[in-house]
């Protein structure tokens, strides 16, 4: 969840309409549900969740969004579970579609950064000279 805000927040710079409610507080859970998904499929927990490359999160994002957000209906109301039944409730419709492209471009933005195969470790320094978070926990 960290991540994805911290990612949220960094294309935030250069395309502020992401960062106005309630699309931030959307577009940081759908972006966290796909990372999630990676990192739980890949085995990894704790920091070792900053390994995840941003294209395979985007892969998730185009193929499997719905599963992706369903395996987060298990969190508490506290970690965005209540925001997960929202989206799962939105899906097809333009509100969701406009909160998936908000996220799509974060995505591409990180990668056109980045590079193509670029991890959120890798993003670390990006994220610290621009100011998107005063500290980095991943």
């Amino acid at each position: 969840m960290s991540a994805a805000n911290q990612l949220v927040l960094w294309h935030g710079r250069t395309a502020p309409h992401i960062l106005q409610e309630p699309a931030r507080t959307k577009s940081v859970i759908l972006l966290a549900a796909c990372l999630y998904d990676r990192a739980a499929a890949a085995g990894l927990d704790g920091a070792a969740v900053a390994e995840v490359q941003l294209e395979q999160a985007a892969n998730v994002l185009e193929r499997y969004l719905v599963s992706a957000l369903q395996a987060c209906t298990m969190f508490p109301a506290a970690e965005g579970s209540d925001v997960v039944d929202e989206l799962l409730a939105d899906c097809g419709t333009d509100g969701f579609e406009w909160v998936r492209q908000g996220v799509r471009r974060t995505l591409a933005h990180h990668r056109a950064d980045g590079g193509p195969h670029v991890r959120i470790a890798d993003r670390r320094s990006a994220l610290r000279e621009t100011g998107a978070h005063p500290y980095l926990d991943y």
